[in-house]
């Protein structure tokens, strides 16, 4: 599994690294609090609790990564626009 993976960059490749790691911790933050709520149909009552917890912050570390994702591929967009500017302005 590897988020964004369509995106590339050659400046920003630590930004990438970042925003994919955010989203695999999101993800397991997730699945963790899906898993929690569960157990509250077994009998723990701290699963209601972690998933008013839990949920909203994985949402918010999702979105977060999603953040960070756009502003790496906005940039490289801009620099690939750039480049192709300045090459045709050579010619």
């Amino acid at each position: 599994m590897k988020p964004y993976k369509n995106i590339q960059s050659k400046h920003l490749g630590f930004l990438l690294f970042i925003a994919r790691a955010t989203g695999i911790i999101g993800l397991f933050v997730f699945i963790f609090s899906i898993l929690m709520f569960c157990l509250t149909f077994v009998g723990v009552s701290m699963g209601a609790m972690s998933l008013v917890t839990f949920l909203p912050m994985s949402m918010g570390i999702i979105f977060f990564s999603g953040l960070l994702a756009v502003l790496v591929a906005w940039e490289e967009g801009y620099r690939l626009r750039t480049e192709h500017i300045v090459n045709s302005a050579k010619i």
